[in-house]
């Protein structure tokens, strides 16, 4: 069985472990992203502090990737293995709902979010950690000291 490295919430407040998980298969209408980043917020802050209601444990954060996409799944449409991806924290939209035929499709019923969301301005405010200084970046954001998020780069 093929293995990837992630970066887990074990349980509230404690510290980020790095540990091997199973990669799995793309569901239909789905493709999977081998990550080269992803983004940690303030959001995910709330996850590992335990903030979150309903939250189970272990967690894996991160809702802000880009990469490239390594496997398609069934009936997926105008995307191939090797495409380049960046992905937001909003997941996808119906397109069918009251809200998205409104234009709000950040309000879509289908709640397509990828995690955890704060709605914020796309600007330069990252900070860059190698993957292995997880909790290093993690204790950076959270002394007020980063711009905004960091980001970790996968090698």
């Amino acid at each position: 069985m093929n293995t990837m490295r992630v970066a887990q919430i074990p349980s509230p407040k404690r510290p980020f472990e790095i540990v091997e998980r199973p990669i799995p298969q793309p569901t239909p209408g789905t493709v999977r992203i081998k990550v080269s980043a992803c983004g940690v917020c303030h959001s995910d802050a709330l996850v590992r502090e335990g903030l979150w209601p309903g939250i189970q444990y272990p967690r894996v954060p991160g809702h802000e990737v880009t990469g490239t996409i390594d496997a398609v799944g069934a009936g997926v449409i105008g995307w191939t293995r090797g495409h380049r991806v960046g992905v937001a924290w909003n997941g996808g939209y119906c397109g069918r709902c009251d809200n998205c035929r409104r234009g709000n499709l950040f309000a879509c019923e289908t709640n397509q979010v990828l995690a955890f969301s704060a709605r914020t301005g796309v600007h330069s405010m990252n900070e860059t950690f190698p993957f292995e200084r997880v909790n290093e970046a993690y204790a950076r954001m959270m002394s007020g000291k980063a711009r905004f998020r960091v980001v970790l780069t996968m090698k």
